[in-house]
């Protein structure tokens, strides 16, 4: 119930198994403007309070069946009812009843017959301190929310934190070898032009330039998408598309690379399978990623399969995409970090590529922002096997929750 105001009538049970007296305070209460609610006895008094709201109790000691002794022990027990302030009422002098009813909780104890003054003053004393009592409450639950609030500021400032060393140290470590290599061959294109050395020679270590400048701007792409996705600001741009075609443009564009190691690229996404609203970039994004990774980690002259099937027989169904290897595969360490971010596995590439650690983090990103999951099979003793699921939605979903 709200906190009672200072003077305000209350909501009041009294429990008295003698019905003259429920109507004596009964008259007394309501002239002092309170809501009265009587029962006849500890049971029904009990089921009144776990039925309703009060903002205290008078209680009876003395009642057959169930006795005010024993309806403080179930309001003691009730995480509910144990606030409400109770004031205990008996014929009884004795010492002992009056510390067990304390002791048990009640906030107060009066001897009948009832005298109205002494009755009204405690029910007046007893209101203002449950009213004291409710504002502190209150006042808690502000200052509990205040300081989750701030440590969920706190959690987010160090993970930012935390990422922008990682980055920073990625950064410097990855970029470091490839920076080295531009500054080698751009003093020997220079010593080579001094020589007089013939065009195609130069043009040729331009091109080495170009190459390592691709790479740089890999790594500091994979940087850039990731810092954007932890810090929640990436912003799907969600359309129709047919999976098939979005499947087959990223393994064409993958062949070349595949082909300078011996290794084949097996496609099989038909059109017309697996159609449904997702943004499509970043669809395209995840599935580069596990197709490189693929041919990054394969051996020359294996094999690579990418496939798509549908799956599911609610509206739409699912797509599930397969890019399936024969690295080798994954320990169970790697396993259970493979999809954080700046993880480098057991595994090495198998031409001397470069790796960030990044590549599986974004694929989850991405796979994530259209809805779906991804996940892992796979051993040392037969490669490595990587699935993507993604839900086949008519309707351009109006949120897709982030990592």
């Amino acid at each position: 119930m709200m906190p009672v105001s200072v003077g305000a009538p209350a909501r009041l049970l009294v429990v008295d198994d003698a019905e003259s007296n429920l109507e004596v305070m009964t008259r007394i209460l309501e002239r002092e403007g309170h809501q009265v609610v009587t029962a006849s006895g500890g049971a029904e008094g009990l089921a009144k309070l776990r039925d309703g709201d009060y903002d205290m109790v008078l209680l009876d000691v003395m009642m057959p069946g169930v006795d005010g002794i024993q309806v403080m022990q179930a309001i003691r027990d009730d995480e509910r009812l144990k606030r409400i302030p109770v004031v205990m009422l008996s014929a009884l002098h004795e010492q002992d009843t009056i510390v067990k009813c304390i002791q048990l909780g009640a906030q107060d104890y009066l001897p009948k017959p009832i005298n109205q003054q002494l009755l009204k003053a405690r029910i007046k004393a007893c209101l203002e301190r449950k009213r004291l009592q409710d504002l502190e409450d209150a006042s808690t639950l502000r200052l509990e929310a205040v300081g989750a609030q701030l440590r969920a500021a706190n959690e987010q400032l160090r993970r930012a934190n935390q990422l922008k060393s990682r980055f920073l140290a990625t950064a410097a470590h990855d970029l470091k070898n490839p920076l080295g290599g531009i500054l080698l061959l751009a003093d020997r294109i220079r010593m080579e032009a001094e020589r007089g050395a013939p065009p195609e020679r130069i043009a040729a270590q331009a091109g080495r330039v170009h190459e390592v400048v691709q790479k740089m701007v890999h790594i500091i792409n994979s940087l850039l998408d990731t810092t954007v996705q932890e810090m929640g600001e990436v912003i799907p741009a969600f359309e129709m598309a047919d999976l098939g075609s979005v499947i087959r443009a990223v393994v064409r564009e993958n062949e070349p690379y595949a082909a300078s190691k011996g290794i084949r690229l097996h496609c099989d996404a038909p059109d017309g399978l697996c159609r449904g609203v997702v943004d499509r970039a970043r669809l395209a994004q995840a599935v580069d990623n596990l197709v490189n990774n693929a041919i990054k980690y394969s051996p020359g002259g294996s094999e690579i399969q990418v496939g798509l099937e549908h799956h599911g027989e609610t509206p739409g169904g699912v797509a599930r995409i397969g890019v399936i290897d024969q690295g080798p595969g994954f320990t169970p360490e790697d396993l259970d970090r493979a999809f954080a971010p700046f993880q480098r596995l057991s595994a090495r590439p198998t031409g001397g590529e470069h790796s960030t650690g990044l590549g599986l983090s974004i694929v989850k990103q991405m796979v994530e922002l259209n809805g779906g999951r991804v996940w892992i099979e796979g051993d040392r003793a037969w490669g490595g096997a990587f699935h993507v699921e993604i839900p086949l939605r008519e309707l351009e979903p109006t949120s897709v929750p982030l990592a």
